[in-house]
């Protein structure tokens, strides 16, 4: 790490953050695909593949988390060296509560909506 600078260092947490986004907005993606394919063939599902569903949209969401925390760590690395070099980088911990947050709320969400008696809501 000593062999970057400054700005090389700045410029991987910013890309670091921009690549949190794009998680972040393939985990929307992957829950609008899911309500809506379940709304569309909900005539067509029986319970075994609500269940397949339900474990590839949960492996996905994983995927997408375990991503994003690997993506936090190096980005918490690079501030830990630049505070050694006296560069103070604020880290956006509400930002990051907040999509914590949106995500719990909407992987719960997505998992009702694929368990969801439909002909009980007829």
């Amino acid at each position: 790490m000593e062999s970057l600078t400054v700005a090389d260092a700045l410029e991987l947490i910013r890309l670091n953050e921009e690549a949190m986004s794009t998680q972040f907005e393939t985990w929307l993606t992957i829950t609008f695909a899911t309500i809506v394919s379940v709304f569309v063939g909900k005539h067509l599902i029986n319970r075994v593949i609500k269940w397949l569903v339900t474990l590839l949209y949960l492996l996905a969401s994983l995927m997408v988390v375990a991503m994003s925390i690997y993506l936090a760590e190096n980005n918490a690395r690079i501030i830990t060296d630049l505070a050694t070099r006296g560069v103070e980088v604020s880290g956006p911990v509400f930002a990051g509560i907040v999509a914590f947050i949106l995500f719990i709320c909407g992987v719960g969400t997505t998992i009702y909506f694929i368990h969801m008696d439909w002909e009980k809501t007829a």
